[in-house]
C-alpha cells in the first residue's frame, strides 16, 4: 500500500494555525478549524483558543462565561488566565482584569505579550505611569517588537507627551508598516497638531489595511470633515448608517458635517428624532447635548446632559459634560466643606488638557497660600508649575499615590464668577528671560502684538488674523511649528516662535508684549495669566473658560472674547476683534 509520508496536523498545529487566523481577522477561518478540533474537558489549550476567538469578535459575555469555568478548572494556564484579565476588561471591571493578569504575568514571567496585556489593563484603571513602566521595559527586552512600540505611542499621547507618541509610533511602524492601528494612531496624532492632510491620508491607509474596521472608517469620515471635504464624510456616514443603523458615533458626524453645510436645524432635528427613538439609551442624548454645546445652544445641552446625570448617577461621561457645561454658563460647582489643611497633594490627571491646565493651575496659587503643597503631574505640566507664582514641591506620579485631582479644587476652594479672576497675574516670567525678550524686541516699533493662527478648515488663517490687526501694530509671530511656514506668504512678523522652546521662553516674549491676538491657543491662555490685553477668537461652541458675564470673560478678564456668528464665517469676527484691539491698544497707551 502507498502511503505520503506526511501525518495529520496534530491539535496543537491546529490551534497555533487557529490563533494566525484570529490574529489576521479571519474568523471564519478560524471557527472552522477550531471546530475540527474536539473539546476534551482536560484540554485548556482548545477552551482559550475559542475564548480568544470569541474576545476578538467583540462577544465579551459568551467568552467571559468560557473562561469563568475554565479559569477555574485551570488556574495555573497563564493564557487562560490572560483572557479572563482581558474579558474582565473589556466589561469594564478594571480591578479584577488587573488581579488576573498580574498573575498571569508571574505564571509567565518571559511571556512579553502578557506584560503588555497588563501595562494596558493598568491604563485603563488610570495607573498611567504603571502601563509606561511596563511597556518600556518591554520594548527593552524586545526591541523589535512593533505591538510595543505602538502601546507605548498610545501612552505617551495620552500623557500630552506628542513628541515621544510620535518617535515610538514611528518605530512602530517602521517595525509593522502595514498595521492599522499604528496607522491610525498616528493619523490622530497629527490630528492634534492639526497637519490635517497627513492625518486624512494615514486613516486613508489604515483603512485600506482593515477595510471591515468600522472605528477606522469613522476615522477617516472624521479626517475628511476635518480637511473640509464635507461631501466624502457625509458618503461615509451614510454608507455606514446602511449596515449600521443605530451607528450613534456615524450620526453624531454627519450632524456636524450638516451644521458644516449651514443646515443648523435640519441636524438638530435629525439627531432629535434619533434619541426620542432611543430613549433607553443615554448615549444618544448625550450626542445629542455635544451637538448642541458644538453650536452653542449651551442651556439646552446642559438640560439634556443633566437628564442623564440624574437619571444614570454613575455615568461619568454625563457628569463630566454636565459640569463642563455648567462651567462654559459660568456656574460654578457648589461648595464642599473641607477642611484645606487635608489637602496636601493635589494630582493633575494625565488626561487634563494643556489648556484647561493652564486654566485650573490659579487654583495650586491659592492652595499653596494657605499650606505646603505638594503637586503631581507629568513631566511637560511640571515644567509650567515652575513659573507659577507660588512655593509648591513637584512629585513624580507613582502608583497608590494618594492625592486630590486638580479639577477637585473649584468646590473646595469655594471658587465662584466673583473670585476666579483673583491673583492674575499668577505666572511669572522667570528675569534673565524677561531681560533677554525686552532686550530682542527693543528694535521694533511699538505697540508689539502677539500673533498666532490655525490651519484648520474651519480654524483662522494667518491672513484672517493679519485682516484683524491695525497697520500701526508690529505683529510678533508665536507660532512654533511647521505653520511658521507660512509667514512666507507674509512678511511683515517678527518671528519670535522659532526662539521659543520651552513654556519660560513663550511666558518671557509674551510678558514683553503690549496685546496678543489669535484663537484658543496656549500662547492667548499665557497672555490671560500675565494680564496682557489681547483678542481671543472661538467658535460659538466654545470652550468652558471663555464664560462671560455681562460681556467680560471670567477666567482671563484683560481678554476680550469674540464669538463668531456662524460656523466657518469669520468676517464678522474679525472685523469685530480689529475694533476691540484699537480699543484695548488705545486704553494700554493711556494707561
Amino acid at each position: 500500500m502507498l502511503t505520503t509520508g506526511i501525518s495529520a496536523p496534530s491539535r496543537q498545529d491546529r490551534l497555533r494555525i487557529a490563533e494566525e487566523f484570529i490574529a489576521a481577522s479571519r474568523f471564519e477561518e478560524a471557527e472552522a478549524l477550531l471546530d475540527e478540533v474536539s473539546v476534551a474537558t482536560n484540554d485548556p489549550d482548545t477552551l482559550n483558543a475559542k475564548a480568544t476567538l470569541a474576545l476578538a469578535r467583540r462577544r465579551t459575555d459568551v467568552a467571559f462565561e468560557m473562561l469563568a469555568e475554565a479559569a477555574t478548572a485551570y488556574p495555573e494556564h497563564a493564557g487562560l488566565a490572560t483572557n479572563l484579565g482581558i474579558a474582565h476588561e473589556l466589561l469594564g471591571r478594571f480591578d479584577e482584569a488587573v488581579i488576573c493578569l498580574e498573575r498571569a504575568a508571574a505564571l509567565a514571567p518571559r511571556n512579553e505579550d502578557i506584560k503588555l496585556a497588563l501595562a494596558h489593563a493598568l491604563l485603563s484603571r488610570g495607573d498611567v505611569a504603571e502601563a509606561r513602566a511596563i511597556t518600556e521595559v518591554v520594548v527593552q527586552h524586545e526591541p523589535r517588537n512593533a505591538r510595543a512600540f505602538l502601546q507605548l505611542g498610545a501612552i505617551d499621547f495620552a500623557l500630552g507627551d506628542h513628541s515621544s507618541a510620535e518617535a515610538a509610533l514611528l518605530r512602530a511602524l517602521e517595525l509593522a508598516p502595514d498595521n492599522p492601528d499604528t496607522l491610525r494612531n498616528l493619523s490622530v496624532l497629527l490630528l492634534e497638531r492639526h497637519h490635517f492632510d497627513e492625518a486624512l491620508k494615514l486613516a486613508e491607509r489604515a483603512h485600506l489595511r482593515a477595510p471591515l474596521d468600522t472605528a477606522g472608517l469613522m476615522h477617516v469620515a472624521y479626517c475628511r470633515a476635518a480637511t473640509g471635504l464635507w461631501l466624502q464624510a457625509e458618503a461615509i456616514c451614510k454608507k455606514l448608517l446602511a449596515y449600521a443603523p443605530a451607528h450613534l458615533g456615524a450620526r453624531e458626524i454627519l450632524a456636524r458635517v450638516t451644521i458644516a453645510n449651514g443646515e443648523v436645524d435640519r441636524s438638530i432635528a435629525d439627531l432629535t428624532q434619533f434619541v426620542r427613538t432611543h430613549k433607553s439609551d443615554p448615549s444618544a442624548a448625550l450626542a445629542l447635548a455635544r451637538v448642541l454645546q458644538f453650536v452653542g445652544r449651551f442651556d439646552e445641552a446642559l438640560t439634556l446632559a443633566g437628564h442623564v446625570a440624574h437619571t444614570r448617577p454613575e455615568d461619568e461621561a454625563a457628569k463630566s459634560l454636565k459640569t463642563i457645561l455648567e462651567l462654559t454658563l459660568g456656574r460654578f460647582p457648589t461648595p464642599e466643606p473641607v477642611t484645606l489643611g487635608l489637602v496636601t497633594r493635589v494630582f493633575v490627571p494625565p488626561t487634563t488638557g494643556a489648556l484647561e491646565f493652564v486654566a485650573l493651575v490659579r487654583l495650586l496659587r491659592r492652595l499653596a497660600s494657605h499650606q505646603v503643597v505638594r503637586v503631581v503631574a507629568e513631566p511637560h505640566y511640571q515644567t509650567l508649575l515652575t513659573s507659577l507664582a507660588a512655593q509648591i514641591i513637584p512629585e513624580e506620579p507613582r502608583s497608590g499615590l494618594s492625592a486630590t485631582p486638580l479639577q477637585s479644587l473649584l468646590p473646595m476652594l469655594v471658587t465662584e464668577a466673583g473670585n476666579i479672576a483673583d491673583g492674575i497675574p499668577y505666572l511669572r516670567a522667570e528675569s534673565e528671560l524677561l531681560a533677554k525678550w525686552r532686550d530682542a524686541l527693543a528694535a521694533f516699533a511699538r505697540p508689539l502684538v502677539g500673533i498666532v493662527w490655525d490651519g484648520g478648515v474651519l480654524g483662522l488663517s494667518m491672513e484672517q488674523i493679519a485682516a484683524a490687526l491695525p497697520d500701526s501694530v508690529t505683529p510678533v509671530s508665536l507660532v512654533t511649528d511647521g505653520q511658521r511656514h507660512d509667514m512666507k506668504r507674509w512678511s511683515r512678523p517678527v518671528d519670535a516662535g522659532v526662539h521659543v522652546d520651552s513654556p519660560a521662553e513663550l511666558i518671557a516674549a509674551i510678558a514683553n508684549l503690549n496685546a496678543v491676538v489669535g484663537p484658543d491657543s496656549f500662547a492667548v491662555h499665557i497672555a490671560g495669566t500675565l494680564g496682557i490685553p489681547g483678542v481671543v477668537f472661538v467658535p460659538r461652541g466654545y470652550p468652558w473658560y471663555w464664560a462671560q458675564a455681562d460681556g467680560k470673560p471670567l477666567w482671563y478678564p484683560s481678554i476680550e472674547v469674540v464669538v463668531q456668528e456662524r460656523l466657518g464665517d469669520w468676517s464678522g469676527a474679525i472685523d469685530e476683534g480689529r475694533c476691540r484691539l484699537g480699543t484695548l491698544l488705545r486704553a494700554s497707551a493711556m494707561a
